[in-house]
This record gives structure tokens, C-alpha cells and sequence, in this order.
């Protein structure tokens, strides 16, 4: 994808990515409440919906971007094209993983969600793909940073909402889980496409691969952190 769109439209174009994305994770968080847990019938059904993936990518008539004659993973490179942009994605990992993972936690012990974890989880993914395509909008209409320091400061705010509201009623933590995700989900996007803004058409391969490496990094330390933050406070 990255290769194929400019940079003009670059924060539309990851919007749309991310919107799918995260379709489909709200539709596997809803799941959860469908699907009976350590099921033969559960297994399968998410294995054929796994294999259903590449049906689009075998069908689709489009030509391939032109992939580096040696192809690896560099991580740095995103660093030297924009130090910002990999400080986004690892924040938005640590956020959002924290969330999806230790979430659950969070809400057992405020009690009044307890039986709605789904639910919980889902407001939060819904939240993040409502946001996408208005912040990509913004994003190539104004300077990506500013979209990414603006996106901080209401992260910041819906946390201390959060924090001030946890003993509220359910319809409350919900809204407040939704807020959570839209403010912290189109991090990820506006990362990225700042990041490909000084990049050239022989870096896009290596460049995409390089923030899925540091939000993986951030995903697998953020439930450590956010339960040694939890067991802390």
C-alpha cells in the first residue's frame, strides 16, 4: 500500500487500512461473547476465517510493488527517517496493547463491567476505527506532528477522566473505553505515514516492516508494565 499512494494522500490511505483493521478486531472482540471458550467449533471457525485472508490478496489483479533486491528487516530505518514516528508507534502499541490485554483486569476489579468484558474491549476498538479516517484527514490536511502531539494531549485527558470516573456506572466506563481507543488508536497511522513522508519508493518495503517491529517490541512489554503499573497502584 505504502508504495502505491503519494504522500499527499497518505493519511487517508492508512486511515482506510486501519479501519479494516480494526473492523475486524471489533468483530473478534464481540466473538468472545458468541463462541463457547477451548471449542473444536470455536477453533475451526477462527481457523477458516484466518485462511479466508488471502482470498483478496490471490483474486486482486493489481501489480505488486517492486520488493528490494535483499529484503530485511531494519529497524533503525525508521529511526533515521523519523525518530517521531518511531516513538509514535511504540507508544501507540504500549497503549493500546496495556488496554486489550490488562483491560479485562481493570475490569473486574471496578465490578460494574464484570460481566461485559466484550463489550468493554469492543467500545475501545470502536472508538479507535471511528477516529481513523477524520485524523487521517487531518493529517494530510495539517502538519502530522501536530496531529500527533494534539492526539497525546487528549490521550492524556481521557486517561485522568478515566482515573477520575471508575466508580461510574457502565454506560460510563464504556464511553470512557470508546474515548480511550479514539484518541490512542490513529497514533499508530499518523506515525506511519510521517515516517514514509521522507522516505523514497526503494525504502517503502523495508520502511513498512520496520514500525510493525517496534509496536510488536511495545505490545510485548506493554501488559508487563501496565501490571506491574496496576499491582502498584
Amino acid at each position: 500500500m505504502q508504495a502505491k499512494v503519494t504522500n499527499s494522500p497518505r493519511g487517508h490511505a492508512m486511515a482506510t487500512y486501519r479501519l479494516v483493521d480494526l473492523g475486524g478486531s471489533l468483530g473478534a472482540q464481540l466473538l468472545i461473547s458468541v463462541l463457547p471458550a477451548a471449542s473444536c467449533a470455536s477453533h475451526n471457525i477462527l481457523a477458516v476465517l484466518c485462511c479466508s485472508t488471502l482470498i483478496s490478496l490471490t483474486l486482486t489483479t493489481v501489480q505488486q510493488p517492486a520488493t528490494p533486491s535483499a529484503p530485511r528487516l531494519c529497524p533503525s530505518l525508521a529511526i533515521k527517517r523519523s525518530p517521531l514516528a518511531g516513538a509514535g508507534v511504540l507508544v501507540a502499541a504500549l497503549s493500546g496493547a496495556s488496554f486489550r490485554m490488562v483491560g479485562p483486569v481493570y475490569g473486574n476489579e471496578i465490578g460494574s463491567i464484570a460481566a461485559q468484558l466484550a463489550y468493554f474491549l469492543a467500545t475501545f476498538v470502536l472508538g479507535g476505527a471511528i477516529a481513523q479516517y477524520p485524523v487521517g484527514w487531518l493529517a494530510d490536511k495539517y502538519d502530522r506532528r501536530w496531529i500527533l502531539i494534539w492526539l497525546s494531549i487528549a490521550a492524556i485527558l481521557s486517561c485522568i477522566l478515566t482515573a477520575s470516573l471508575s466508580n461510574s456506572n457502565t454506560t460510563v466506563v464504556l464511553i470512557l473505553a470508546a474515548l480511550f481507543g479514539l484518541t490512542t488508536f490513529p497514533i499508530y497511522s499518523v506515525a506511519t505515514a510521517h515516517a514514509h513522508d521522507f522516505a523514497s519508493s526503494k525504502e517503502r518495503v523495508n520502511l513498512s516492516a520496520a514500525p510493525l517491529f517496534f509496536f510488536a517490541l511495545g505490545a510485548i512489554a506493554a501488559p508487563i508494565i501496565a501490571s506491574q503499573l496496576i499491582s502498584s497502584f
